[in-house]
């Protein structure tokens, strides 16, 4: 049973690995984020403070916040005009998803054979529904840009 189970498992878990990268790669990015925007926050509050004293002893300083405060906000708007761009191809995950729903009661009747034939199938049939689930996958977080409209032969320009 365990020699059944264990090629079965590990095909399982490298999908369940693929699918979930991206998930933990996302949280990790939003943190960073925030990070990012509470460090403007309290650079540009500081700022302002700095400015705003009369008798100011820290002009060299204030210049170099004003150029940290200007790169983090270069930073954010970056990010930020990712983040409005930033699209998903969806059909893409529904493409995974009906590999593995289909290869997966087809690597279980491979396993249960046990014959040599069957193993060389298993592995082949697992390169292929590996293979492609990571062309699936990369394509569903990465998708091609679309190509720019074309003007209408009727509008003016």
């Amino acid at each position: 049973m365990t020699a059944l189970l264990a090629p079965l498992l590990g095909g399982v878990g490298v999908v369940i690995a693929a699918a979930a990268g991206p998930l933990v790669t996302g949280t990790i990015q939003n943190r960073r984020d925030a990070r990012l925007t509470a460090d403007l926050e309290r650079n540009w509050e500081l700022l302002k403070e700095l400015k705003a004293e009369q008798e100011n002893p820290w002009t060299h300083e204030v210049a170099q916040l004003e150029v940290l405060v200007r790169s983090q906000l270069a930073a954010v708007m970056a990010r930020q005009t990712r983040f409005v761009a930033h699209r998903r191809n969806w059909a893409s995950l529904g493409a995974v998803t009906m590999i593995v729903v289909l290869a997966f009661p087809l690597l279980w009747l491979l396993a249960v054979v046990g014959a040599w034939w069957a193993w060389t199938l298993f592995v082949a049939l697992l390169l292929l529904a590996l293979i492609l689930c990571g062309i699936g996958l990369y394509q569903t977080f990465n998708p091609v840009e679309p190509p720019a409209p074309e003007d209408e032969p009727g509008s003016s320009s």
